[in-house]
């Protein structure tokens, strides 16, 4: 008989991925919230049988070394249509189209429950996967039904494309074992800046609900409409009276964007993230700042991708795809550069044990407002990464 799992002690290091939950034989093991609203493991000691598998399978138990990109570049769609549903050059999307042709399956983060939460589901045609485009700045669950599928379609010989933050990806290959190493299984992680509270979110958008008189069914953290750099969030409504009302605006004018975006709102985990450049993922992909000051002949005012194939496979897959998008040689340092949270995790705000108390404790959103407007420090800090971009 072995010892009770790790799991449970984990405390901050827990990441949610929710890979222990998969990986449990005898169903002991559940995700549930915590207080602040991210899912943790819950343990039914009376059916755990010390088997092991959970802590075997936890990123955070089993850290990796940092691996060095095999082949670094630039890339943006030549198709409007997928440029448009993307945030940023729209690499997501065409390697997607790509395993949906295959037969396979591709699977990401979702808006559900009229936009309340973030989960991962499965797409298997071009109208599922956009559901899945555009980024989420909310931390999406990923399913023990989810880890189940990926792991039979690989099975069954089908191609499966996961995308994910890098503990999930990490999550889902500890997972999958042998078989995420399959050409069949591609894994791609995002460039994570940190994810959100799940109850912060749930709470915002009813409160942007309540203030528009109906409910939310569409939220895009990264529209276009104001340019790729200078983005906006816009909230969706539709009613009988409106055929489409949209509200919001860019996104330094955002609330919740602005708590995400100075640490406040984040996943403990976050601010010592053990999966940064070591998530074992073949591809990662984020958004290429700075790219204007490089490349000021290539319009990249929809956006352009910075893509690192961390893996052969990874190379393989981006190659097969870069016929229908303008790309070119990049640098990792010139990746790095923007993108700082692709190998540090950020800090968390002064404040951010006082901000979570209050939103565990049911302060409405309007008395958190007050209390934190997040302006000052905001501005600051995106005026910090400009300078830091453009000596870059």
């Amino acid at each position: 008989m072995g010892s009770v799992p790790k799991i449970i002690d984990l405390a901050e290091k827990c990441c949610g991925c929710g890979a222990c939950a998969a990986s449990c034989r005898t169903g002991c093991l559940a995700m549930e919230p915590d207080a602040e609203g991210f899912l943790r493991p819950r343990l039914n000691g009376a059916r755990c049988v010390r088997c092991g598998r959970c802590d075997f399978v936890c990123p955070a138990l089993h850290p990796k070394d940092a691996v060095v990109p095999v082949e670094t570049v630039w890339a943006k769609s030549r198709s409007g249509e997928i440029l448009d549903a993307s945030s940023s050059g729209g690499l997501f999307g065409m390697l997607g189209r790509a395993v949906v042709d295959s037969g396979g399956l591709v699977v990401g983060a979702a808006f559900v429950d009229g936009c309340k939460r973030v989960e991962h589901t499965i797409a298997e045609d071009y109208e599922a996967l956009l559901v899945l485009q555009r980024s989420k700045y909310v931390q999406s669950s990923v399913g023990s039904d989810v880890y189940s599928q990926v792991g039979k379609a690989l099975r069954d010989g089908r191609k499966v494309l996961f995308v994910g933050t890098a503990c999930q990806v990490a999550g889902m290959r500890n997972y999958l074992g042998r078989l995420a190493d399959s050409d069949l299984f591609l894994s791609v992680d995002v460039i994570c800046h940190g994810v959100p509270s799940p109850l912060l979110w749930e709470r915002w958008v009813k409160h942007v609900a309540l203030l528009e008189g109906a409910e939310i069914d569409e939220v895009n953290f990264r529209s276009k409409t104001t340019g790729w750099s200078s983005y906006s969030v816009l909230y969706y409504v539709r009613t009988e009276k409106d055929a489409s009302r949209v509200r919001g605006g860019r996104y330094g004018d955002d609330w919740y964007m602005r708590a995400f975006l100075d640490n406040v709102s984040l996943r403990p985990s976050c601010f010592g993230c053990a999966a940064k450049r070591s998530c074992g993922s073949d591809v990662t992909l984020g958004d290429f700042w700075g790219f204007a000051d490089l490349h000021s002949e290539i319009d990249s005012t929809k956006g352009v991708s910075a893509v690192l194939c961390n893996t052969e496979k990874g190379v393989a897959a981006v190659h097969a795809v870069l016929d229908g998008a303008d790309h070119g040689v990049a640098t990792y340092g010139e990746v790095l550069a923007g993108n700082p949270a692709l190998e540090a995790s950020v800090e968390p705000h002064p404040q951010r044990r006082a901000f979570m108390a209050a939103l565990v404790d049911g302060s409405t959103i309007e008395s958190m407002m007050r209390r934190w407007s997040f302006e000052d420090t905001f501005w600051s800090r995106v005026k910090r990464k400009l300078k830091r971009v453009l000596k870059g």
